[in-house]
């Protein structure tokens, strides 16, 4: 099942944003989001840690720079070159240590004004592992062969503390074969 269509909403402040600049896509998986986005003309700099979500993701957006990157790394980008940064459910994976890494180098590569659309797992996500009970830290649970974050709304706000938040709402989506609970995040950098 998919109705997740959570980008139809941005696609015009997108398209605003990103006139001059690339837009980077961390987590591009199998590119169904970066599709969407290069069909609205966004330049896109589409990223993921798997060789084989690239390959995928290069089947269906021919048009997208590619780089394979770990998240969970320093990112091999200039500082403020980007004008937008959009990770869907692909900032989970980490430490608190390594997750507050990620933010740094969110705000070190977004020009200033630019825009961060970012969901993560929320806590009530019990469909994909929000009950573990195998917890390795707080809210980082061990879910089958990987770990997984979960976030409340303040460890999101902690996240993205010194952004701009323009929305911030948790909700419920329908991308997966269950219903998975998410928070969903718009800020600009200051």
């Amino acid at each position: 099942m998919n109705n997740d269509r959570w980008l139809d909403k941005w696609l015009p402040l997108l398209q605003q944003k990103s006139t001059n600049e690339s837009l980077l896509e961390l987590g591009c998986g199998d590119g169904r989001d970066t599709s969407e986005l290069l069909s609205a003309g966004c330049k896109v700099i589409a990223t993921d840690i798997s060789s084989s979500n690239l390959a995928a993701c290069a089947q269906s957006a021919s048009h997208a720079n590619l780089v394979q990157m770990d998240n969970g790394k320093l990112f091999p980008f200039a500082d403020r070159s980007v004008s937008v940064i959009i990770a869907s459910l692909s900032l989970h994976y980490f430490t608190w240590e390594v997750t507050m890494q990620i933010a740094s180098e969110l705000k070190r590569c977004v020009l200033p004004g630019g825009l961060l659309l970012a969901r993560f797992n929320s806590t009530e996500d019990y469909n994909y592992g929000a009950s573990s009970p195998l917890e390795i830290e707080p809210n980082l649970r061990q879910v089958g062969t990987r770990t997984k974050r979960f976030f409340d709304e303040s460890s999101v706000r902690l996240f993205i503390q010194g952004w701009d938040i323009q929305f911030l709402e948790e909700n419920v989506i329908y991308r997966y074969e269950k219903p998975k609970a998410v928070w969903e995040v718009m800020a600009f950098h200051n």
